[in-house]
Parts: structure tokens; C-alpha cells; sequence
């Protein structure tokens, strides 16, 4: 699957410090530098990038509590994923209505493609109700990551 393909657990963040929207999307992109999977010049360009996009329409799946921030980056070579999970939840779109997990996609300005089955493939995994709630009680990233796989061995 394209998603977990592109996803190392030093890309995923259990239970961060982050609270709002900016700081889920800023949080996301310093582990993606981090991970040496960005460069702080890309990072800066995907920031703009993601607010811009989420500036005109939400990214969020409001009925399973998913946020899918994304952007398509000029100076991008492949696409980057990351994933943050809390249970107490990241951010509120509406009030009472928190997002858990957001999985942050980011792709080449020229692999339109590429970028809407990567998106396709995350909003289709993360409808499963069995895979939101054990990655809400993962301890650590491993046990994430090996979640994901499981999940998605069994995708078409």
C-alpha cells in the first residue's frame, strides 16, 4: 500500500506535546527532518504549503476522527509521509470533536496521482474502526508500524 510503503516509524509520533492544528502540522514536519526524510528548506515550503490547502477546506474525517493535512511540493523527489496519534486527541475542527490521528501526506508538485491513491489508500485504512483503536493504544512506534502493516496485508 502506498501510505505504509512510504512510512518508518521514525516518522510516527505516539502521544505528542502538540495541541492545535499549526502545532500538529509544525510538530509532523520537525520529525520528518528529524527522520531525514525533509530538508529544512522543504520543510518551511510544506508548512506554507499544508495551511494553504487546509485554509480551503478542512482535511479532517470528522465522523472517525482522522486528520489528513496534505500538500503538493515543488521541490519534493518522492513522497513523504508521518503520523501522529493521541488519544487525547491533536486538535478540534469542531468543539467536542477531536482528531486522534493525522497522517500527513506530502508529494511531488507533478505526481497528482501518486498523491490522490496516497490519500485514498489513508482514508480507506483508517475507516477501520479495529485499526483506529489499536493505534490509539500503541505504547511506541513499533507496535504501530506493525499494526499498519497488518492492516493493510489485507487491502486490495
Amino acid at each position: 500500500m502506498p501510505f505504509v510503503s512510504h512510512l518508518r516509524a521514525e516518522q510516527i509520533v505516539i502521544a505528542p506535546p502538540w495541541r492545535g492544528f499549526g502545532e500538529t502540522v509544525d510538530g509532523l514536519l520537525d520529525q520528518l527532518v528529524k527522520a531525514d526524510r525533509l530538508s529544512a528548506p522543504v520543510r518551511d515550503a510544506a508548512a506554507s504549503a499544508v495551511r494553504a490547502r487546509e485554509a480551503e477546506a478542512s482535511t479532517a474525517v470528522l465522523e472517525i476522527g482522522v486528520g489528513i493535512p496534505h500538500a503538493r511540493i515543488a521541490d519534493l523527489r518522492t513522497c513523504v509521509v508521518g503520523l501522529a496519534i493521541a488519544p487525547g486527541g491533536l486538535y478540534d475542527v469542531v468543539p467536542m470533536v477531536p482528531i486522534r490521528i493525522v497522517a500527513l501526506v506530502l508529494s511531488p508538485i507533478t505526481a497528482l496521482e501518486a498523491h490522490l491513491r496516497t490519500l485514498a489508500d489513508i482514508a480507506t485504512l483508517l475507516r477501520s474502526v479495529e485499526l483506529r483503536a489499536l493505534l490509539l493504544r500503541a505504547s511506541d512506534t513499533p507496535s504501530a508500524i506493525d499494526v499498519l502493516h497488518r492492516f493493510a496485508r489485507g487491502m486490495p
